[in-house]
C-alpha cells in the first residue's frame, strides 16, 4: 500500500495519471504529508512540490471543477513563480530558464506553512533540469512531481525516478479504468533486453534474423508493429513509455512477439479512488491477483477516516 513516508523520502516520484481530476494532485498532497513526517523523524529535509503546468487553483480553469488546494510547510521547496509563491514567504534560492505565461518560474523554500498554487514547466527537459538542481544542489533528496494527463515520458526523463498512478473509477467507466490498470501493470513489468540496446541508434537497429531481436527507434503504434519484419520474435523498445498501443492492441501484440525494453522505470502501484463501485469489485474486474496487489484505494481517504 502507498502510504508510508518510506515510499517517497529520498527519491524523486511522479504521480501520474490518465485524465484530469483524476485524484494527482490529491495523492501528492498525501504524499507530501508522509514525507514531512518521516523527515523530521529523521532529520532529513522536507520534501520539494513541483508540478508540470499550473495546478493548485481553486477551481479548474476549463471545467470550472473545484480543485484541492497545495498545502506546504516551512521547509519546503517548491517551483512555482515569485507571485504564487507569495503566501508562503518564499526563499528564492533559483530561477528556471525562459518562461511561462504566468511569470519566470523559480525554486523556492518556503518560510511558513501556507497554501500555494504551482505553476511549473511545461517540456521535459525543464521538468528534469529543475528535479536535477534540486537534488544535485542538496536542496533535498524527497522530489514530489505532479504529472500531466497521460505524460509519463516526463518520469522517463530523470535517471533513477520512479512513478505512481492514479485513476478514478466509477459505475460508467469501471471497464476504461480497468483496461487502464491491466495495460500499465503489463507495460510496467516489461523485461528488460539481457545485453542492454541502444534503441536511438538508427531506424529499426535489427540485430538479424537469427538473434530474432529488433531493436525499435521511437514508439511502437499499431503503424510500425504493422512494418516490422517478420524475423523479428522479440521487439525492444527504449522504455515503456514508447509504447501506444491500447490494452486490446497490446495483447494482440504480445501473443505473436516478445516486448522488451531497453530500461526500465520504476513502478511504484496504483492508487485507484472508487466512486460507486466497492474496493473488492475493481479487484474483482482485474481478474489477476498479481496486478491487484499492485493497487492502494485512495489511502488519503482512509487517512482521514481513521482520523475522523
Amino acid at each position: 500500500m502507498i502510504d508510508n513516508a518510506g515510499d517517497f523520502l529520498g527519491r524523486v516520484t511522479f504521480v501520474t495519471g490518465p485524465e484530469k481530476h483524476c485524484g494527482k494532485t490529491t495523492l501528492m498532497n498525501r504524499a507530501a504529508q508522509l514525507a514531512r513526517r518521516g523527515a523530521r523523524e529523521a532529520g532529513l529535509a522536507g520534501p520539494a512540490l513541483l508540478t508540470v503546468g499550473y495546478d493548485g487553483e481553486a477551481r479548474d480553469f476549463l471545467s470550472g471543477a473545484r480543485k484541492p488546494a497545495v498545502p506546504v510547510a516551512a521547509g519546503d521547496v517548491v517551483v512555482t513563480t515569485e507571485r504564487f509563491a507569495r503566501p508562503c514567504s518564499p526563499e528564492i534560492l533559483d530561477v528556471l530558464p525562459g518562461s511561462c505565461a504566468l511569470g519566470r518560474l523559480c525554486v523556492a523554500r518556503a518560510r511558513r506553512a501556507a497554501t500555494v498554487a504551482l505553476v511549473g514547466p511545461e517540456g521535459n527537459s525543464l521538468v528534469a533540469w529543475a528535479v536535477r538542481r534540486i537534488v544535485d544542489e542538496g536542496l533535498t533528496g524527497t522530489v514530489l512531481v505532479d504529472g500531466a494527463i497521460n505524460r509519463i515520458t516526463q518520469a522517463a526523463s530523470i535517471p533513477g525516478a520512479r512513478f505512481v498512478y492514479a485513476l478514478r473509477a466509477d459505475g460508467a467507466g469501471l471497464e476504461r479504468a480497468v483496461a487502464r490498470v491491466r495495460r500499465m501493470a503489463t507495460l510496467a513489468r516489461l523485461p528488460v533486453a539481457d545485453p542492454p540496446l541502444d534503441c536511438a541508434g538508427g531506424s529499426g537497429a535489427g540485430l538479424g534474423g537469427d538473434a530474432g531481436q529488433y531493436a525499435l527507434e521511437g514508439a511502437l503504434t499499431a503503424e510500425t508493429a504493422a512494418r516490422l519484419p517478420r524475423w523479428a520474435s522479440s521487439v525492444i523498445v527504449e522504455d515503456f513509455t514508447k509504447v501506444f498501443l491500447s490494452d486490446q492492441e497490446l495483447s494482440a501484440f504480445m501473443r505473436g512477439r516478445e516486448l522488451l525494453v531497453a530500461r526500465r522505470i520504476e513502478f511504484g502501484g496504483f492508487v485507484v479512488a472508487c466512486r460507486g463501485v466497492s474496493d473488492a469489485e475493481f479487484a474483482s474486474r482485474l481478474a489477476d491477483d498479481s496486478i491487484a496487489a499492485l493497487v492502494s484505494y485512495n489511502p488519503y481517504e482512509v487517512a482521514e477516516g481513521r482520523a475522523a
